[in-house]
């Protein structure tokens, strides 16, 4: 197989991504928080902080007390968010899929899982 049909079939395989329901959810979850001001507001506050504080260590400089407080703050409001909450648990569901899929090419590549013939139920052949 020539590496441009591999790359067709990556392609391929990331528009079957594209379209699945993990990614449309986590579209729609997207969408809804981007309508709520509030949550909206909270999410540019701490990527906000965030990128305050790494261009400070970028730059060489100390990050104080009171930075890093704010940043856990508006990270645990983060947390305590519903509508942030659902669009977390979206992301996840997309990051566990992707996570699916680089498994099973491993697999595949290697010719086993190797986790034991219990973490696949015996279809990588490897066993």
């Amino acid at each position: 197989m020539t590496t441009e049909e591999i790359i067709k079939i990556a392609f391929d395989l990331g528009n079957a991504i594209n379209e699945s329901d993990e990614v449309n959810n986590l579209r729609l979850q997207q969408v809804e928080v981007m309508k709520k001001k509030e949550a909206y507001d909270l999410i540019m506050s701490y990527q906000d902080a965030k990128d305050k504080l790494e261009h400070k260590l970028m730059d060489g400089l100390m990050i104080t007390e009171q930075e890093e407080n704010h940043l856990k703050e508006l990270e645990q409001q983060l947390n305590d968010h519903p509508d942030i909450q659902s669009l977390l648990k979206a992301q996840e569901k997309v990051d566990n899929l992707m996570q699916a899929v680089y498994f099973a090419i491993n697999q595949a590549i290697s010719g086993s899982c190797g986790g034991g013939c219990d973490s696949c139920g015996s279809s990588c052949g490897g066993c």
